[in-house]
């Protein structure tokens, strides 16, 4: 049977910085070029992530450009099917900052003695993905996402309930560092396969995974990689000439210590092995850790994507 296909991908924080001009250390953007299906821009579409580092606001913005892109390529291949009248969830449904400024300004106009009827954000339901329009014989809508980009698909596939389920999401160590979007659950998806990053790497440790709790999905898989978190997603730092402040050394081969080197406290650089437990354990240094992992990760993805039938 030949399916059609609608495939997003949405990539990690700053992606238009540390992205190669080639897009060769990018996962999620060679998931999305290497589907053998549609045109880039036309039935499959990457988007860059979010730029803003501290608090990824404009992931929202991303987010909305690609549900208006999936809403529309729907339109297009089912124009006998009353899509127009079954519109997607809004951005006030997965956004609990616009919902808290809803119940607050609720709350102010009744202590003013007005009545006012607050909007209630919509749940996804049983009776909701019952009547959707489409199924995943129609279409099957493929979501693809690394870090924040991950968070936003999963926000993604929840507004896309009242139209469709989507068939298969890949996510590359998805990430909670948006403070109104709310990723915990994934709703509205067949299949799952997330990539996250091992602990014992020591990467990016004050991040919260998300997207963990699968609702409703017939399958979903989780699997640890040796890698850092912009590793699973395909880019990592080797080099210590490239660290700085919102940098990861988490793979570099060796690391920079300093000790006093005489009785008049001079204090001496000195190297030091990297994360000497997995050094050992693997028998090479972290930047070829590193290496192997983030491969077997998008290895990973991908495997799970072709078992599933999708042409990548």
């Amino acid at each position: 049977m030949n399916y059609k296909y609608i495939v997003v991908g949405i990539d990690g924080t700053g992606s238009r910085d540390w992205m190669h001009k080639d897009g060769s250390n990018s996962s999620t953007y060679k998931f999305i070029h290497d589907v053998h299906y549609g045109a880039m821009g036309i039935d499959r579409k990457w988007f860059h992530g979010p730029s803003r580092v501290v608090t990824g606001s404009d992931s929202e913005v991303i987010l909305q450009e690609a549900l208006n892109f999936i809403y529309q390529r729907i339109s297009f291949l089912f124009p006998e099917v009353h899509t127009r009248s079954v519109k997607p969830l809004e951005m006030f449904d997965v956004n609990s900052c616009m919902q808290n400024r809803e119940r607050t300004t609720q709350q102010i106009m009744e202590s003013r003695g007005y009545h006012v009827t607050a909007r209630k954000p919509v749940t996804v339901t049983a009776d909701m993905l019952a009547s959707q329009p489409l199924t995943t014989d129609d279409v099957r809508v493929v979501l693809i996402g690394h870090s924040r980009g991950g968070l936003a698909v999963t926000a993604l596939a929840r507004m896309l309930s009242p139209l469709v389920r989507v068939y298969f999401m890949g996510l590359y160590d998805s990430v909670d560092r948006q403070g109104c979007l709310d990723g915990m659950q994934v709703e509205n998806v067949k299949f799952v396969a997330h990539a996250r990053r091992h602990p014992d790497v020591k990467s990016r440790t004050f991040f919260g995974n998300t997207s963990l709790r699968y609702i409703g999905v017939d399958h979903a898989e989780e699997r640890f990689f040796y890698t850092s978190h912009g590793g699973i997603g395909g880019s990592f730092i080797t080099d210590p000439k490239e660290i700085s402040l919102f940098s990861d050394s988490s793979c570099l081969a060796t690391i920079k210590a300093y000790h006093n080197a005489g009785p008049r406290g001079t204090i001496k650089p000195v190297e030091l092995v990297n994360n000497p437990s997995l050094v050992q354990k693997f028998g090479k240094k972290m930047d070829l850790v590193c290496t192997d992992g983030s491969n077997e990760a998008d290895l990973f993805i991908r495997t799970q994507a072709k078992k599933y039938g999708i042409p990548v």
